[in-house]
């Protein structure tokens, strides 16, 4: 962490402005010999000046000064917010870089603030998913996250762990001094609380995953049923192409949506049908691929229709999926026996209302923990699980009247697992695999 690093902190795209990082111990050093009208550096002050590189002249940015540790990284930190043209920004890094500065690796303002305890690995990893949220409850969580909520949780557990072990060590190296049962009970009843507490955390991981990845919505039926149309009615634009011919739709088409707050990933796919061109073959094959990533199946049938005439309903789910049957076309008529069915019309919006709540309802469902503010990750939930699971054999090994020596060790291997999670025990691979998926300038 001896090394100056500069990078872009705003998107790399043409705007009204851009603002880079520089952090590192030569941060104010080299910005000095970018200008020729010095600056006498106070935290948390803002200079309008010329950027040169040589006799030439950059353009003229807006510096912000934050001084160790009181930065983002808890190093000397400077920001310049430049005019937003790519070919500009360039040339000021350039200017960085040929003086000293090294360009910044994916995530490592974040790294340095997290070696610098300026948040633990919990918020670190919330950060990502803060930059990355595609709706308002992941964007909450992310934020409660990023707050230090899911850290708080385990800081508690960590601290409960050490009076465990330590209590558990005083007891090997005062073997005479006995436990007293209400003591022993009472050591018994706090590793259970504590196991289910790490437990309930792990068991918020599938909510963690719709809300990063999104819930996989997917409308199936055979062609010319109306799919690309409830498609559309539900994005609320025209995304697919409709037309009353059967295949028009002949590969996935998928968007990104909110349904009340939580991210949607629709997926629209080609009718289910025996294909004559090879085309239509890839098509359906994308459309069974689809299937068995969804978490929600739409399946589009006609209103005006017997619901045997549609065998694709009968389709086995897999056991986390739900199957939600809708009649589209209801415009057209409705058969008797669908009458206790959802019917909708894209045409005149009938039904769509219904079908809105219909989602809705299955979608909360399927993320009940979206409420609580912890949403742990797949990294989170494995550590959790072994902490859990090393709680568990030290109950037994407790129960059983098993040496100390045993048990003892088990909650050391719980701790070690908690230690992971907020960072406070983490092996250099892990710190790599945890920064990697950051955005450069983050």
């Amino acid at each position: 962490m001896n090394d100056t690093i500069a990078a872009l902190a705003t998107p790399a795209a043409p705007a009204a402005l851009a603002v880079i990082r520089v952090s590192g111990p030569r941060s104010r050093e080299i910005t000095d010999l970018l200008l020729r009208k010095p600056v006498r550096w106070h935290p948390q002050k803002a200079w309008h000046r010329e950027i040169w590189d040589g006799a030439e002249r950059l353009d003229d940015v807006v510096l912000l000064y934050w001084q160790q540790p009181r930065s983002y990284t808890g190093e000397e930190m400077i920001e310049v917010s430049c005019h937003g043209n790519p070919l500009l920004v360039d040339r000021i890094l350039a200017a960085y870089f040929t003086r000293g500065a090294r360009a910044a690796l994916p995530g490592e303002f974040t790294q340095r603030a997290f070696l610098h305890g300026k948040l633990d690995l919990t918020q670190a990893e919330a950060i990502a998913d803060l930059i990355h949220a595609g709706s308002l409850r992941s964007l909450t969580v992310a934020q409660e996250m990023k707050e230090g909520r899911l850290g708080r949780v385990l800081a508690g557990a960590r601290t409960t762990l050490l009076e465990l072990v330590a209590h558990a060590e005083a007891f090997l190296d005062f073997p005479e001094e006995d436990i007293d049962p209400e003591v022993g009970a009472g050591m018994l009843h706090r590793i259970d609380r504590l196991r289910d507490e790490l437990l309930g955390l792990a068991g918020s991981a599938p909510t963690g995953r719709l809300l990063r990845e999104g819930i996989v919505v997917v409308l199936a039926g055979r062609p010319n049923v109306g799919k690309s149309s409830l498609f559309n009615a539900i994005l609320r634009q025209s995304r697919a192409i409709v037309s009353p011919h059967p295949g028009t739709t002949r590969d996935t088409i998928e968007s990104l949506c909110q349904i009340h707050g939580f991210p949607v990933r629709l997926i629209d796919t080609a009718g289910h049908r025996t294909a004559e061109h090879p085309v239509e073959a890839e098509g359906v094959r994308r459309a069974e691929e689809a299937l068995r990533s969804a978490d929600i199946i739409l399946h589009v049938s006609v209103a005006p229709e017997p619901p045997e005439a549609d065998p694709v309903s009968r389709a086995p789910l897999l056991p986390h999926q739900r199957l939600l049957l809708v009649a589209n076309k209801g415009d057209l008529g409705i058969h008797p026996e669908r009458r206790s069915q959802l019917c909708v019309s894209t045409l005149t919006r009938q039904g769509l209302p219904e079908l809105d709540r219909l989602l809705h309802q299955e979608i909360a469902s399927l993320a009940p923990d979206a409420s609580t503010g912890s949403a742990v990750n797949a990294r989170q939930e494995a550590a959790l699980r072994r902490a859990a699971a090393a709680l568990e054999r030290a109950s037994a090994a407790f129960r059983a009247g098993l040496a100390c020596e045993l048990w003892c060790l088990e909650l050391r291997t719980a701790l070690q697992a908690v230690g992971e999670v907020m960072g406070a025990v983490t092996s250099e691979e892990v710190l790599d695999e945890v920064f990697r998926r950051f955005c450069i300038g983050k």
